[in-house]
This record gives C-alpha cells, structure tokens and sequence, in this order.
C-alpha cells in the first residue's frame, strides 16, 4: 500500500498533464500512487492519462468523470479513492523538481505538522506574450501559514469532510474555513506553475472567480466584504467601458464640459492603467511596444469581461455554483482506467 497518494483534478489539461505527469513519475520519493480524476474532459486528456497507466498501472490511476466535479470535487473523489495515509494535492498545469514530494511530506511524517504547502510557485510560462503582460514571474506562499494546502493525513482530511467544493475556484481555501487549520510552509519547497495564457483562458479563470469573488468576500470580510468586492467590480468596469465610451465620444463629439469628463475619464484611467502594467521578458524594443499598445489593454479587457461576467452569473443564479455536499452518486458516473 502506498504511503503518498497524489490526487490531479483534470479538465481539459491534454497541453499540461504529460509533464506534470512526468515530473511526478521520477521523484525521489517513490511509495505513491497518482490518481488522476478526469473531469469529463472533451480533449485529450484522458488518452494521454491512459498511456501512463499502461506503462505504470502500479502507480498511475485514472478516475473518469462523465461530468465536471469541479476541482474540489475532483479532489474530494480522488481522496475517497486513495489508498495512501498522506493526501498531495496539484494542479494538472504544475510541474515538479524531483525532491517535491519528499520535502512536503516530510513535516507530516516526523509528526512536525498535520498539513503542508510549498513556499513558491515559480511562473512556467513566462515565453508567452499573454503571460508576460501580467508581470509575475514568481508566486510566493504567505510565511505565516496558508489557507491552501497541498499535503494533508487523510484522516484529519476525510474526519472534517474534504473541501467544500461549492466556491469551484477557491474550494481549496474551504479546508481552513471549516477547521481554522493553516497548512504549514515549507521553505525549500517549491513548483513550477503554469499562468492562463490565451484570451480563452484570461477569461474562463476570471469567470471562475467572479463566479464566488462575493460569496468568498462576504466569507473572509462580512459585510465589508461587499465594500471590497464593489471596489474590485468598479475597476474592472471601467476596464471594460473605456474604449467603447471613447468610441461613443468620437461619434457624438459632445462640447460640454460634463459630458466630455463622463466620457473621456474612464479611458484616462484605462490607459494610465494599462500603461503601468509591469511587462517581463521583453526581448526586444518591437516586442515591449506590441506587449503594452496590444496584449496589456487586451488582458485588462478580457479578464474584467470574464470577472464581471462571473460576478453577473453569481447575481443570477447565486452565490454558489454547486451543492456542499458532492459525491459520484450525485454527479454521474465513475469509471477507472
């Protein structure tokens, strides 16, 4: 029986798992079993999974969802599933140095902590324009503890009934709101971690957290959530209204003071947004005019479609995109390769 179960919620990941899967493959520590829950993905993604089972069918599992679970679902599924005393939880897009799981299990084994997190995530995808406009080569993980937890007992885990996958983006912080448990930080633990980096993509992950940004304010702040989440939506909005009012002036050429602030102000802040965008890995002049007269107003535009599209929907259909309590019962069926 292995001692570390890894558990991979996957929808739609065929550009990602292999190498993820890879670098899972040639870890140090080697008593695992890696337990893909496949979300009732349209490409791929499962193909390529069952490639590995073949080749590793004592340590690579495939669980074939016909719907999507939702990452937390996902998560959930492949816990009840596994066989192991310790639970690592990843994402699809991330990749590992081969002493990953050796360093987040440790603090667990020797008794010094009941869950774990890595210290950083570096960006792997910074080659690409979308992802170079959003500034960020490196993610760091809060020193103090993190609400999200990569390395958890399966006891503790299944004792306080897994996340809660109902806030879909953010179901992992839903493991410290039922317990008030942050996972320990590993300083020397780290991953490589792949940034949305298509329009597609921008604005499916901030659909997602526009989808539960009200619900997670309300849970983290109160009432003042709401204030925080207003100011998030307004700054998005005007990312979103800038160029279609400044096309509105440009028909209607209005003379009057008033009407020419209302119309004009938003692309004001739009530009002066856009312009101080921090741009990483331009190669060339040619390349950082292209990545901040093009991809940097197209980012802003598309993720404040996406956050506000998310917002809306949770308006209309509520909060929550999901029942609290999820299990294969419910949600389909569940099929191992």
């Amino acid at each position: 029986m292995p001692n570390v179960s890894i558990i991979i919620p996957a929808h739609n990941e065929e550009r990602h798992i292999e190498k993820c899967l890879e670098s899972l493959l040639t870890q140090d520590y080697q008593d695992v079993e890696i337990i893909i829950v496949d979300n009732g993905s349209s490409d791929n993604t499962p193909k390529i999974v069952e490639r590995y089972v073949e080749r590793s069918r004592d340590k690579v599992r495939l669980l074939r969802m016909d719907r999507n679970l939702g990452p937390g679902g996902g998560r959930n599924l492949g816990a009840s599933n596994a066989s192991g005393e310790i639970l690592v939880f990843v994402d699809a897009d991330m990749v590992f140095p081969p002493n990953y799981i050796t360093k987040l299990v440790k603090p667990i084994q020797h008794g010094e902590a009941q869950l774990t997190t890595h210290s950083i995530e570096y960006v792997a995808n910074t080659y690409n324009p979308w992802v170079k406009v959003q500034g960020q080569t490196i993610r760091s993980i809060e020193r103090g503890g993190s609400r999200v937890l990569r390395a958890i007992e399966k006891r503790l885990f299944t004792q306080h009934g897994g996340f809660n996958p109902s806030l879909y983006y953010h179901d992992d912080r839903t493991f410290f709101y039922k317990t008030g448990l942050k996972a320990i930080v590993v300083e020397d633990a780290y991953c490589y971690h792949n940034n949305p980096d298509t329009a597609k993509e921008i604005f499916r992950r901030n659909y997602l957290i526009g989808r539960t940004l009200l619900a997670i304010m309300l849970q983290e702040h109160g009432a003042k959530g709401l204030l925080y989440a207003t100011a998030s939506v307004s700054v998005r909005l005007v990312d979103l209204i800038a160029l279609p009012l400044a096309a509105t002036w440009l028909a209607l050429q209005p003379t009057t003071p008033i009407l020419n602030t209302l119309i004009l102000a938003p692309l004001l802040v739009f530009t002066a947004s856009a312009l101080r965008m921090r741009i990483i890995k331009a190669e060339s002049l040619a390349e950082r005019l292209t990545l901040r007269l093009l991809y940097a107003p197209a980012y802003r535009i598309v993720r404040a479609a996406g956050l506000l599209a998310g917002v809306l929907a949770s308006l209309l259909f509520g909060l929550k995109v999901a029942n609290k309590h999820q299990d294969k019962d419910k949600h389909g069926k569940t099929r191992e390769s």
